[in-house]
């Protein structure tokens, strides 16, 4: 039997800008459902071949690599919705999928920050040397119209930066947390949290990001270290990086993201 191809492109996302931030995506993989059953997990765009005709329900979820690491398995990543459609499927004439999806209306943003407003959510911490955070407007430096964060790094300075604000997330595991973050960067990127328990702040770092040349987004999955810490009240998130070079380092972060289902 001559097979149907089923052609996935990558995925296109709409947002509300002013409730849900940037609809910055990198949605690399994708499993694809047919009539309810799993058909597979691919890297996009792909083009599939399928024993398939007449019409049938066709479900593309998006999935991304956890943690920025690309030995981890695929995580499903239900904050954003599936694509549905119905395709009738016929040998030798393949069909073609632009799937656009968004965020689902259950997702809580506990932090939204594009770098848009002049005071940034932000602010040294006691690790930081020197002020470093200046709010960039150049085009070839930032990823989309605006700005976004530049660190300007010297020879050894540690530059830790953490969020005004503590936030409340959900204890259960049965709830993810994740970060979102775009960052394009001249040196590993650290990242994690301050916990603010009854007697004492706990800090834990969660990934260190390699350095990246050209702009990337990494989903970092909090789900675990909030959930292990039960007497955690508020939460405040850091980023940081210590320059051991000569040359001045520089670190671009942007449409950072903590989101969370109730």
């Amino acid at each position: 039997m001559e097979p149907s191809y089923l052609l996935i492109n990558h995925f296109s996302v709409v947002t509300n800008g002013a409730t849900q931030g940037s609809s910055s995506q990198i949605i690399t993989e994708a499993f694809v459902y047919i009539d309810d059953q799993i058909a597979g997990v691919y890297h996009l765009p792909a083009s599939i071949p399928f024993a398939l005709t007449g019409s049938h329900s066709i479900k593309i979820a998006p999935a991304i690599i956890e943690n920025a690491i690309a030995s981890n398995p695929r995580h499903a990543y239900t904050f954003l919705t599936a694509f549905d459609t119905i395709i009738n499927f016929t040998a030798a004439n393949p069909v073609t999928i632009f799937p656009v999806i968004g965020y689902r209306s259950s997702v809580k943003f506990a932090l939204i920050e594009d770098f848009e407003n002049p005071l940034p959510l932000f602010t040294k911490t006691t690790y930081n040397t020197i002020d470093t955070l200046t709010r960039d407007s150049i085009p070839a430096d930032n990823m989309e119209p605006g700005h976004c964060a530049l660190f300007e790094i010297k020879n050894g300075i540690l530059m830790e930066y953490a969020t005004r604000n503590k936030y409340s997330l959900p204890s259960s595991a049965i709830s993810e947390t994740f970060l979102e973050i775009n960052y394009k960067s001249e040196l590993p990127l650290a990242i994690g949290l301050y916990i603010d328990e009854p007697t004492t702040i706990i800090k834990t770092g969660v990934v260190t990001l390699n350095a990246k040349a050209s702009w990337s987004k990494a989903y970092i999955n909090l789900t675990g270290l909030v959930s292990a810490r039960p007497f955690g009240t508020k939460y405040s998130l850091f980023i940081s990086a210590a320059n051991a070079d000569i040359n001045v380092k520089n670190v671009f972060v942007d449409n950072i993201k903590i989101l969370h289902f109730e």
